[in-house]
């Protein structure tokens, strides 16, 4: 028998979003305990809600990327860099593919084998954008190079996606979700920092939070 490599690769990435996703709630649970005002707090709370619910779904509905930023700390006053980013995404490049597959169903006889439903995938690619400001002495050497400008630092990147986000019933007409118009929705949380020398590496993971399935009578 042929051995469907696809379903292999899937799996392996899966896996490895799940330990990401895993990761990243650590990191929101130690920064909430470090973290004494009010309105962070809240926002913390709410992200760590986020998370532990997609991470109890049954398809992760999440695609996971990573984006690093390198900044000269000579020339910037970077002091701490954000935590949390919010993110641009163009979700145009997502399809929306349908495919009837068999699966096993859990009914109160027991397991039923080779039941049709329909598989629902997102598929293509996202681009995503986003940056931060930092103080630099990136002047053109006006002021006697003491001159401080406020300027962005960007990392854009492309998250390629096959993904199921759902099974559904044969009857179920349109299953697909509208990628578009606020479907998808994207944040960047600080990984990792780190210097040598005069450069900085911030490493942030990226996380694209898909739609829902649109299903009847749920």
């Amino acid at each position: 028998m042929r051995k469907n490599n696809n379903v292999v690769r899937n799996t392996e990435t899966e896996q490895a979003n799940k330990l990401i996703i895993e990761e990243t709630i650590k990191r929101i649970e130690d920064k909430l305990d470090e973290t004494s005002d009010a309105n962070s707090a809240q926002q913390l709370t709410d992200l760590l809600t986020s998370f532990q619910q997609v991470q109890q779904a049954s398809c992760l509905e999440i695609l996971v990327d990573q984006c690093t930023i390198e900044i000269p700390v000579s020339s910037v006053l970077t002091g701490e860099p954000p935590f949390i980013v919010n993110v641009l995404n163009d979700p145009f490049f997502l399809s929306c593919c349908i495919t009837p597959v068999q699966v096993s169903a859990c009914t109160p006889c027991g397991m039923v084998e080779g039941v049709t439903v329909n598989e629902v995938k997102a598929i293509g690619y996202i681009n995503y954008y986003f940056n931060l400001e930092f103080s630099t002495f990136f002047n053109d050497g006006e002021s006697g190079c003491g001159l401080i400008n406020v300027l962005p630092f960007s990392c854009t990147g492309t998250t390629c996606a096959d993904r199921v986000i759902c099974y559904t019933s044969l009857e179920d007409e349109n299953p697909c979700p509208d990628f578009c118009d606020g479907g998808v929705q994207s944040i960047a949380i600080l990984a990792a920092a780190s210097r040598a020398g005069n450069k900085a590496t911030l490493t942030y993971n990226v996380f694209h939070v898909l739609p829902g399935c649109n299903v009847e009578n749920e």
